[in-house]
């Protein structure tokens, strides 16, 4: 069995260590490189300490320094032949999807089974394939199946002019009435009409089941 080679990214030395202990224990699999930071994994990279286009990275995204989102886009258009597994505690759907936008190859949670997680590292290593851990994958079905659900449910379908749907999204994001105003270029008067007339559109209780119906309907994420 061909040798994966990996390094390993991650701010938490007891994580690290832990991964590291996993690893090292798999006869086809060896650590080559560390970093705790973007900073340093760059470095490793950019001196020719280690071979980007043969590794396999396994990184945190949310880390000091070098956002690993960020960090994503730039190591696939630099080295091309680099792997990047995603190992996070963020489970939301828009992180994972941004992820694998900027080329990530696989997208784990820090909760997932030794067994999955070299499981993930040897599909990715041989397949050149995509892979997401089987909580999130399930927990996306679910949401899709939510708003498939509710598209096709009793209630009717709602048409929502441009400005509405604008209006929705920022409210959805938390802004205040005036707040939405401001952003708009509009009065609060304006909009405080606007979202009344999506609550009474969309038959929602308030503002809350209103966001909720946006969800369930892929309106906003």
């Amino acid at each position: 069995m061909p040798e994966i080679k990996v390094v390993l990214t991650e701010d938490h030395k007891i994580v690290r260590s832990g991964i590291r202990s996993l690893l090292e224990n798999e006869a086809d699999i060896r650590i080559v490189g560390e970093a705790c930071n973007g900073a340093e994994l760059l470095e490793l990279f950019k001196s020719g300490a280690v071979d980007a286009n043969e590794v396999i990275l396994i990184t945190d995204i949310n880390m000091p320094g070098i956002n690993g989102i960020d960090m994503l886009s730039g190591l696939a258009q630099t080295y091309p032949g680099l792997s990047t597994i995603v190992l996070s505690m963020l489970s939301h759907e828009k992180y994972v999807l941004k992820a694998f936008n900027e080329g990530a190859k696989g997208y784990m949670l820090k909760n997932v089974s030794s067994e999955e997680l070299l499981f993930g590292i040897r599909h990715i290593s041989s397949t050149g394939n995509r892979y997401l851990c089987v909580e999130l994958s399930l927990e996306l079905l679910d949401r899709q199946l939510g708003r498939s659900h509710a598209v096709s449910g009793d209630a009717a379908e709602v048409d929502l002019s441009k400005r509405e749907m604008e209006i929705l999204s920022l409210i959805a994001d938390g802004y205040t009435n005036q707040e939405i105003a401001d952003k708009i270029f509009t009065s609060k008067r304006t909009v405080e009409g606007h979202r009344q007339n999506l609550i009474d559109k969309t038959q929602s209780r308030n503002s809350a089941a209103l966001i909720r119906y946006a969800v369930l309907r892929g309106i906003v994420s």
